[in-house]
């Protein structure tokens, strides 16, 4: 075949029956549910019922492939269930030539598996005619990896049980052999798969570069398997970490294990797996006692959720940034500890394969891995997530605290409002929410303090606020700012009050300083104005400036024309979001104060609390005084910067 061109062929599975499949290190488990198992198996008979000569299509593997080897680098879950399939047909003694695909010449799986061996050795023990006593089931509970797999066994043996009588099997299995065809996609023996992951996405191959990069840095070292299940306790950032470290060490001690309290990576703590991967009672399991109807009872798919209550009374979290960039923020932070210079060119998830591939040394990259795991807990117990209401569905900002109870499980439940949620926020929905570069040097210093602090403590709370002065008054760009902010001070170069006082930028003012202001005010607030609807008020997403006094009054007589200078100035603006803004649209100030008045849950703006609390003209001199009163107030809140570095250090 030419070394640049892709071979395509369609076929089926007797013409590629040769082949040995290889299931790489980056494919993640599999995952395939009751309902993906059912509907291929249904279609499958629906066609063999309809006709029996013609051929049934089913989409497409992409293989990579060396002699009789291939190595399937898209295809996993359809394969999977293919060979599933056909074992249960076996175990039916269907005499089908299906169950071909079961094993290859020298009776070894057609299937194999760089980093999941338990997968591997649970696909083996199914197969393996040889042991013949013990009456064991494997127990796929205690292996997280295999419970999809088990619920696939059942699922298809109850389907071939009621669907399919058993004077059919033969032919059908045939049927599915020789008439079930896909389209066989095999890349060039030279080609860069680097460069192939990076440039075809969108056609089909459901891979994401953080899967590639894995792949890469674990190809590079030993212990791939242990480092594999570091790195997948992490990558899942739709879940909590304790979670997720439960599924990739299940075999732990969880009763001397408290991820409440940060805890570095210890291999002797965390276990994947037994000292052999089978303990003493499934050491006896055998095929010729291994009976389907054991595994659990067939039923229709649930979400269940009942219980991951165990694990967390939060069931629906969402994270900020994704996997790639929770990467990129950890190799910002491997190389600050390495003492080398940060990654050259942008910070973009679409960069990842070419930025990681300067890591290329096998301690560095166990080191990095293991800092992957210190960030990710870092990142769970100090960061803001989204969060579901169980009821409602909506989803708010908070920081969870999180808890070990008496059975060795862990509950997350939010915090009260804080200082700490609302700086957080106003950084989270002004920043660039591809990058959220403020992540770096916070994480930074949450990794330097070794006192384990609670996520809202007065100490986090004054170096992220240190941090954040440091960067609002920077004139670098964030990825420099941020990395040279983990080690020193930044020079103050931006005058924040002139940018404020003497402008007129309208609605060119930048949103960063309505919601810094937001945070500050929030934070100053009187005790004796500590309203509901103050206590309901939250940092949101807002990207529309309002006019106070109305660029284009429907009655012009009670709103002449001022100056635009006045008009466009910051006293004169609020930060609303767009139906917010188009509530007040054009309307007077008098009608626009009568509205914000009457709101019963919450301000729009608490800087409109200070515009509308007096019931006063809203005049050219009202207006600069409210501005020189809102620039006074952000003052003092920088007037103390300290110094981010030593604070990070104490």
């Amino acid at each position: 075949m030419d070394n640049k061109i892709f071979q395509s062929n369609l076929v089926n599975l007797h013409q590629i029956e040769k082949f040995s499949f290889v299931i790489p290190s980056y494919q993640r488990p599999y995952v395939w549910t009751e309902i993906e198992v059912k509907k291929i198996l249904s279609d499958f008979y629906k066609a063999y019922q309809k006709d029996r000569q013609s051929n049934y299509y089913i989409g497409t593997i992409l293989t990579k492939e060396s002699t009789d080897e291939a190595e399937l680098i898209d295809g996993q879950q359809r394969f999977t269930t293919l060979w599933l399939v056909a074992f249960v047909f076996w175990t039916k003694n269907s005499g089908s030539e299906l169950e071909n695909i079961l094993r290859a010449k020298d009776g070894k799986l057609k299937m194999s598996f760089e980093i999941r061996t338990e997968v591997a050795n649970y696909l083996s023990t199914l197969i393996d005619k040889k042991e013949t006593t013990g009456d064991a089931i494997l127990n796929t509970n205690n292996h997280p990896y295999l419970k999809n797999i088990a619920r696939a066994l059942t699922t298809i043996q109850s389907l071939i049980d009621e669907e399919i009588e058993e004077s059919q099997l033969k032919d059908f299995g045939n049927y599915i052999y020789y008439q079930v065809h896909l389209i066989k996609n095999t890349t060039p023996a030279k080609l860069d798969l680097n460069k192939l992951f990076s440039t075809i996405n969108s056609a089909g191959v459901q891979l994401e570069q953080t899967d590639i990069v894995k792949s890469n840095l674990l190809n590079l070292i030993d212990d791939k398997i242990l480092y594999g299940r570091i790195w997948e306790a992490c990558e899942d950032m739709t879940n909590f970490f304790e979670r997720n470290v439960r599924t990739s060490f299940p075999k732990s001690n969880w009763k001397n294990i408290d991820l409440s309290k940060y805890m570095i990576f210890d291999k002797s703590i965390f276990i994947y797996e037994s000292t052999d991967i089978l303990d003493e009672s499934e050491q006896n399991f055998t095929l010729d006692s291994f009976e389907l109807d054991t595994l659990e009872t067939y039923k229709s798919f649930i979400n269940d959720y009942e219980n991951e209550k165990r694990d967390s009374e939060l069931i629906y979290c969402r994270s900020i940034i994704n996997f790639g960039q929770l990467l990129l923020h950890t190799y910002r932070l491997h190389l600050l500890f390495e003492n080398k210079p940060d990654f050259e060119g942008t910070f973009h998830v679409n960069r990842l394969i070419e930025i990681f591939s300067a890591l290329k040394n096998p301690a560095e990259i166990k080191r990095f891995i293991e800092l992957l795991w210190t960030v990710r807990y870092h990142f769970d117990k100090y960061i803001v997530k989204w969060i579901s209401d169980n009821n409602s569905k909506n989803e708010s900002l908070e920081l969870l605290n999180i808890n070990k109870n008496s059975e060795n499980y862990y509950t997350r439940t939010a915090y009260d409002k804080s200082g700490m949620l609302m700086l957080q926020s106003v950084l989270y929905f002004t920043g660039d929410y591809l990058r959220q570069f403020w992540l770096t040097p916070y994480l930074y210093c949450l990794i330097k303090n070794k006192n384990n602090p609670n996520a809202q403590s007065n100490t986090l709370l004054i170096i992220l606020e240190k941090l954040d002065n440091q960067l609002s008054i920077s004139e670098l760009q964030d990825k420099e700012a941020t990395f040279k902010l983990c080690t020193e001070d930044l020079n103050p170069d931006f005058d924040f009050e002139k940018y404020l006082k003497e402008n007129s930028y309208g609605t060119k003012f930048k949103h960063y300083w309505f919601q810094k202001l937001e945070y500050v005010l929030w934070k100053t607030w009187p005790e004796n104005n500590k309203t509901n609807k103050f206590n309901n008020f939250r940092i949101t997403s807002k990207n529309s400036i309002e006019h106070i006094y109305p660029q284009n009054p429907e009655n012009r007589i009670q709103h002449p024309n001022i100056e635009k200078d006045v008009l466009d100035s910051f006293g004169n603006l609020v930060l609303l979001s767009v139906s917010q803004n188009s509530e007040y649209s054009n309307k007077s100030v008098a009608v626009k104060r009568s509205m914000f008045n009457e709101k019963q849950n919450s301000y729009d703006t608490l800087k409109s609390f200070y515009i509308f609390k007096n019931d006063t003209d809203w005049t050219a001199e009202a207006i600069d005084s409210h501005k020189t009163e809102m620039i006074n107030i952000l003052k003092q809140h920088y007037k103390n910067k300290g110094l981010l570095s030593s604070e990070a250090n104490d």
